[in-house]
């Protein structure tokens, strides 16, 4: 049993590791769609729990060591985790990947974006201490759908990369296996 757990928490630091590495190498200014193909691939054979912890871990690593995304630090949070959430909820309900991609748009895509206007208001306005180029960002941010459409596309950018890389992780032996992992043991602690 113990060594079930060491190799979920294997994974899960090898999945972190992996968003944390991809996101900045592949990325386009404002959209970390690396983020949503580490999201549903999480997806596909984390418990949501599991997911969410990864989604959250990456944030934070992100917002400590990465100088541009610190000025944006509730969306590292807020973009990634009920896109993490979603797309395993989605994915636990149907055993399909394509739902896990679902998961990932609605909660990134679009609820992620939607909150995280009110958010960056919020943040932009109480740490610009007088910048008006970052209280210029705050009055730009007032629009619930700022963010949407950065979102949404990174949402179906990553989503069709995803589909891709599961595409060919279905042939892994390895892969099936840690889906089984996963779910032994969120039926066991009912997760």
């Amino acid at each position: 049993m113990a060594s079930n757990r060491v190799h979920r928490l294997t994974i899960l630091a090898i999945m972190i590791a992996l968003d944390f590495l991809l996101t900045p190498l592949f990325r386009i200014e404002g959209m970390a769609f690396m983020s949503s193909v580490m999201n549903i691939i999480a997806g596909t054979f984390m418990t949501p729990l599991y997911a969410v912890a990864m989604a959250f871990i990456v944030a934070i690593m992100r917002i400590l060591t990465q100088a541009g995304v610190a000025s944006v630090a509730p969306l590292a949070i807020i973009g990634s985790v009920p896109g993490a959430f979603l797309a395993t909820y989605f994915y636990r309900l149907t055993k399909k990947p394509i739902m896990s991609w679902f998961g990932e748009f609605l909660g990134t895509g679009i609820i992620g974006s939607l909150v995280s206007a009110p958010v960056m208001v919020w943040f932009w306005t109480f740490s610009a201490h007088g910048d008006e180029e970052v209280l210029s960002k705050a009055s730009q941010a007032q629009s619930l759908l700022f963010f949407t459409p950065r979102f949404v596309l990174a949402t179906l950018i990553g989503g069709a990369l995803a589909m891709a890389v599961l595409k060919g992780l279905k042939y892994s032996s390895y892969f099936m296996h840690l889906e089984k992992l996963y779910v032994a043991k969120g039926i066991k602690e009912g997760k």
